[in-house]
């Protein structure tokens, strides 16, 4: 309820203030598992991403965030699940039920929001999770939110976001003749590739 709720909310406010458009929607595939990619540079992110995706989406959240007085609440009942910094197999073990189920997950690679609104290098737990899972990656490149409000601001100011949705790629079988955590990277770098193609860039920063 609470996520149809902040999906109405979040679809005024894109498309009346800030101004929104979506490339690429045909690309999201209907049915089935699927694991969304995103940068991610702003709180407002995951409320496009809602917005993007006619399916309803899961989020994997920091588990700080849940502490939180009010977001904490909304996140808890949005179809977010806590996971915590290092090695939590718990939210892996959630992640992987949730997709084997059909749902799409939501995932932002770079762990963190972006300071400056440049590309950062994916986590190597991302290329571990696509790994096992072995479903359909769709790379989602957001622009606009970090200036409508980037990390550290709690004001909102009117500026244009976009979206730009790639093909669905299945990676899991991309990397098999490297192993461990050289393998689970090198599938968290080629994520990160295809979300720099949708921006317009050559890479991510290390």
């Amino acid at each position: 309820m609470v996520y149809y709720l902040l999906k109405a909310l979040s679809g005024i406010l894109l498309k009346w203030y800030l101004g929104f458009h979506i490339d690429g929607r045909e690309r999201v595939p209907s049915r089935g598992a699927l694991i969304v990619c995103a940068n991610h540079s702003s709180y407002l992110d995951p409320l496009v991403l809602a917005q993007t995706v006619r399916r309803p989406l899961y989020f994997m959240a920091r588990d700080r965030l849940f502490r939180a007085p009010v977001i904490g609440w909304i996140v808890k009942h949005a179809n977010s699940f806590p996971v915590r910094r290092h090695g939590d197999m718990s939210a892996l073990k959630k992640a992987l039920r949730l997709l084997r189920e059909g749902r799409p997950l939501v995932l932002f690679p770079e762990g963190t929001r972006s300071k400056n609104r440049q590309l950062k290098r994916a986590k190597p737990g991302v290329g571990f999770l696509i790994s096992k899972a072995a479903v359909p990656v769709l790379p989602v490149y957001i622009g606009g939110t970090f200036d409508a409000m980037p990390r550290g601001f709690k004001t909102l100011k009117r500026h244009p976001v976009i979206v730009r949705i790639g093909k669905p790629v299945l990676l899991s079988d991309t990397f098999t003749g490297q192993h461990g955590e050289t393998m689970y990277q090198a599938i968290s770098d080629e994520v990160m590739k295809q979300i720099a193609l949708l921006k317009g860039d050559t890479g991510a920063e290390n």
